[in-house]
């Protein structure tokens, strides 16, 4: 696979997985659900593989997202632009900075989804090395720069009610 032809397939799968996570985050009851990127090979490939799970409606999907892990990089930039697009101003639904549990038991990098209803989809990404860790940086400076919009419009506000 050529990097050309994974980052079009890239739009595409973030669609997908963005579809997954407003379904899952738009149920009416708090729902806890997984969604963890694993590389398995598959017909000589190693290929990026998606396995959702949402224990309380006995959801489990492992999506074959027909990148090769050689280009996960690509999927996880497009990923966490359309996160953050969708997202940081949506009504109901965010996604927490990016974070990282390494224990005996878990080992965790990634983020949250959530809902104002307390749902959360804890999304693991599986992924190291200076190209991830280079999108990790960029993915926060983003979420950073939106905070302090956010903080510079309330106080904006709170000056603007004082007089």
């Amino acid at each position: 696979m050529k990097k050309v032809e994974a980052q079009q397939l890239a739009i595409e799968k973030s669609k997908l997985i963005i579809e997954y996570i407003v379904q899952i985050l738009s149920d009416p009851e708090i729902v806890t659900a997984t969604m963890e990127f694993l590389s398995y090979k598959v017909e000589n490939q190693k290929m990026l593989i998606l396995d959702i799970n949402v224990p309380k409606r006995n959801f489990n999907r492992c999506l074959n997202l027909g990148i090769t892990s050689d280009h996960d990089i690509v999927l996880f930039e497009q990923l966490f632009n359309d996160l953050l697009d969708t997202f940081l101003t949506h009504k109901t639904m965010g996604v927490t900075k990016y974070y990282s549990i390494k224990s005996m038991n878990q080992n965790f990098t990634g983020i949250n989804a959530v809902n104002t209803i307390g749902s959360k989809i804890l999304i693991n990404f599986n992924s190291s090395g200076p190209e991830f860790t280079n999108l990790i940086n960029i993915y926060q400076a983003k979420y950073k720069a939106f905070e302090e919009s956010i903080n510079n419009n309330c106080l904006n506000l709170n000056s603007g009610l004082k007089k």
